[in-house]
């Protein structure tokens, strides 16, 4: 196996980005330029996986997602760093997938692939496991989206992070903003903001979750992590700030304000989003500080990967008229 070090200690650069009509200066926390394959907060996460996996005697991962996750993007390459074998249980598509984006690379990176039906996820990855062992391998499981107290780690750490590079650009985050999804990204950065103070407001802009369902998750997140390390957080649902305008009709939903926000980010500032999360959560951004007519603010937007899911949008983005 490589040496860990050679592969993980992911770090972002926070750059400044515009001062907007309502004298808010925007600043991009760039975590699609950590860890390999296009990065993301995914990356954040595994680090403290396969750090754990390094501590084992394992040969096989496995893990869960849908047929374009970037959380089992990222797997599959940091698997094929370690040189392991890796094991893609994917959500079953309605139709045959196309061969782009993170599809392209879980082949292009020697995953195994077996797809299970929704209602038997839990079955499917206790069958496969099972399986794994009776052929003699140690295999281990990460789940789906690196949800657990190890990627809850993540982003309590990256909170520490955001703190140092405050001090030294001598700055204070009024709002944090980013795409909330599987809800560890969001449950990190809040008990990180109770250790370290890093925003007045954590803000998670909802790609899929409708609120009753993602603050339950998050505040489960949250609840476990202190449990375990003994912090105190007072009345956690009051600290959960999970926003569900901008969802659309669901995860695959692309709005055409979303759209028209990838393209003039990209043209006028060469940073590329994606349609459901990033390019999602920035329009939700937008909205959010017009809405609440926030001005005069330091405010920064943590850019969480998924760059290679535009690839899976091209014909939209090709009939795309603004």
């Amino acid at each position: 196996m490589n040496n860990i070090e050679n592969c993980m200690n992911a770090s972002s650069q926070i750059s400044f980005y515009k001062n907007d009509s309502r004298a808010n200066d925007i600043f991009v926390k760039r975590d699609d330029k950590i860890g390999p394959d296009f990065g993301g907060n995914k990356a954040r996460k595994l680090e403290y996986f396969f750090e754990d996996i390094n501590n084992k005697k394992v040969n096989y991962i496995v893990t869960y997602g849908s047929t374009h996750s970037n959380h089992c993007r990222l797997t599959a390459s940091y698997a094929a760093q370690f040189d392991l074998s890796c094991l893609l249980i994917l959500a079953e598509p309605e139709q045959e997938p196309e061969y782009n984006g993170n599809f392209f690379l879980y082949d292009l990176l020697d995953a195994e692939i077996t797809y299970t039906s929704v209602d038997s996820v839990e079955e499917t990855i206790s069958n496969e496991l099972e399986r794994l062992k009776s052929e003699g391998y140690n295999p281990y499981f990460i789940p789906g989206g690196g949800h657990g107290n190890l990627g809850t780690e993540a982003y309590v750490e990256a909170s520490r992070e955001i703190k140092y590079q405050e001090e030294d650009m001598n700055i204070y985050f009024d709002y944090i903003f980013f795409a909330s999804g599987t809800g560890t990204t969001q449950a990190g950065l809040v008990i990180g903001n109770e250790i370290y103070d890093i925003a007045e407001e954590i803000i998670g802009i909802s790609i899929a979750r409708e609120e009753e369902r993602g603050r339950k998750i998050i505040g489960e997140s949250i609840k476990e992590y202190c449990d375990e390390n003994e912090i105190s957080m007072g009345d956690i649902n009051k600290k959960i700030n999970f926003v569900t305008d901008f969802i659309g009709d669901g995860y695959g939903d692309t709005k055409l304000e979303v759209k028209r926000v990838i393209k003039k980010v990209a043209k006028k500032e060469g940073i590329m989003l994606d349609p459901i999360y990033t390019g999602k959560a920035f329009y939700g951004m937008q909205e959010y500080i017009r809405k609440n007519d926030i001005k005069d603010q330091n405010i920064l937007f943590i850019h969480t990967g998924g760059i290679p899911i535009i690839f899976n949008h091209t014909e939209e983005f090709k009939n795309f008229q603004e």
